[in-house]
């Protein structure tokens, strides 16, 4: 029996997407805390958008270097920190839970290399994520989870969890079109999937 798949979304820019990922019993929520980013929302945002949620864990997601991580910290108070591989050691992080994002194309050597980081890492989200034959399948690591970013339609999701033995997805929200009007079709796709 495969155990609970894992379920992050990434990106989240409105109380819409929050709500709805929150209702659907998402795992985690990532917020981009890069003020340049598009995809960027600040502290006021972010806090009128969790009061209104209970659930998920909240993730800040590190997108470029040089940002004044001790102040984010300090101002979102995130459960988790989201971070591509190479800016790990551009930053002096907290003890916090990281999930660190790595490519498919490189993912040997991303996992070899986050063996050997010593920090707290609890995830592991393999992005442009391709199935193929014969299908990829991770090694476990202890304590850390494998997730699958699905950035297009990859088909039936239990059998690609099974073959791949990763532990769950990683989905990103999209933009309202307008105040409380959106396009859920990815996002309850591979929910509503995984629910049933």
């Amino acid at each position: 029996m495969l155990q609970k798949t894992v379920l992050y979304v990434s990106r989240i820019t409105n109380l819409s997407d929050a709500r709805y990922c929150a209702g659907m019993g998402v795992d985690m929520l990532g917020y981009v805390v890069d003020p340049v980013h598009d995809d960027y929302v600040s502290p006021a945002r972010y806090q009128e958008m969790v009061g209104w949620i209970s659930g998920p864990g909240r993730v800040l997601e590190i997108t470029a270097p040089a940002l004044d991580l001790a102040k984010l910290v300090s101002e979102y108070l995130p459960d988790a920190i989201h971070i591509p591989l190479d800016l790990v050691h551009q930053y002096d992080l907290p003890e916090l839970p990281l999930m660190v994002s790595i490519p498919f194309h490189n993912w040997q050597i991303g996992l070899a290399r986050i063996q050997q980081l010593k920090y707290n890492i609890s995830h592991v989200i393999i992005t442009g994520f391709i199935d193929s034959e014969p299908p990829v399948t991770f090694k476990p690591l202890s304590g850390i989870k494998i997730l699958l970013s699905l950035e297009s339609d990859s088909g039936p999701l239990i059998p690609l969890l099974k073959k791949t033995k990763a532990d769950g997805f990683a989905l990103r929200g999209s933009r309202e079109l307008a105040p409380g009007l959106k396009d859920y079709e990815h996002l309850a796709r591979v929910l509503e999937e995984l629910e049933g």
